[in-house]
């Protein structure tokens, strides 16, 4: 007896429909991981850049001097042993934040802008920010302190829950290819019951006739991966020009892009190895009974 001769299992009905459902779920599946890996990439990048923990808002038209505030607030800031760096935000880049967001047409000299002062306090401390706006408002009641840990640990939950979801997803995805190949091995029982009656009474052991299915899963599973995981890897490349053409290159980034391309490879192996153990554990179960 010849491995995958001795029955027709390329010729059945489940052949035909389980390599189009398996690429199917392959393409879904490698792309809502790559996307799970972007939302980590980009989350991870963001909180490394974001250095800046609390922002004081000094307004220029209060009775005091401008300047006077802002070299008080800096010396409370440096006795501060929980404060890091303070540094006071140049007036070219207010006036260039201040276009970007109302246009070039306004004047920005018509209005009064404030002086920003960012604050970064020494990693792992925990800072009593109520305290720090006190000591400042003694200076000035019209200070204003911006709290960006606040909206960032917001953030970050509510990326952190995007990313378990999508996860969620792409193992319910992962788990419909499982499922198709383990119906379809039944299927293929089923339709090859008289064979492997057959093969049986001349000597075939429950392993031999179970590594026929395994390799034929497995041979299934490769080649409708790759085809799945190659079209997912096109639909990648499209989109990440989309985002390089909108100014956002994060998905370009040459270690996200090695990343995602190790999603590519490895996706059809991966499924191809879970489709082998699953039909062989779905023919053993069936032939034991």
């Amino acid at each position: 007896m010849r491995l995958q001769r001795d029955l027709p299992l390329r010729k059945d009905i489940a052949a035909h429909f389980v390599p189009k459902i398996v690429g199917l779920m392959v393409y879904l599946g490698s792309l809502c991981f790559v996307f799970t890996l972007f939302m980590l990439f980009v989350t991870l990048n963001w909180e490394q850049e974001l250095t800046t923990d609390i922002s004081i808002e000094i307004p220029t038209f209060s009775s005091q001097s401008a300047s006077e505030l802002e070299n008080k607030a800096l010396d409370i800031l440096k006795r501060s042993p929980d404060v890091e760096d303070a540094k006071v935000i140049p007036q070219d880049e207010m006036m260039n934040l201040f276009h970007s967001v109302v246009g070039e047409n306004l004047n920005p000299q018509l209005l009064s802008l404030p002086i920003i002062i960012d604050v970064s306090f020494k990693r792992g401390k925990i800072v009593d920010v109520n305290d720090l706006k006190k000591q400042l408002e003694v200076i000035s009641p019209h200070l204003e302190i911006i709290n960006h840990r606040e909206w960032q640990s917001q953030v970050s939950k509510l990326v952190h829950s995007g990313v378990l979801l999508a996860f969620l997803l792409t193992c319910l995805i992962l788990s419909a290819a499982l499922a198709t190949t383990m119906f379809a091995t039944h299927t293929s029982l089923l339709i090859h019951r008289q064979i492997i009656e057959v093969l049986s009474l001349i000597g075939a052991t429950n392993s031999y006739i179970a590594k026929q299915f395994q390799m034929n899963a497995l041979r299934q599973g490769l080649v409708s991966g790759v085809l799945g995981s190659l079209c997912a890897f096109i639909t990648f490349l499209g989109i990440s020009f989309l985002f390089k053409s909108a100014g956002l290159i994060q998905v370009t980034d040459s270690s996200f892009f090695i990343q995602a391309l190790c999603v590519f490879i490895a996706a059809p192996l991966f499924t191809a190895l879970l489709m082998m153990f699953v039909a062989r554990v779905a023919v053993i179960r069936v032939l034991r009974q």
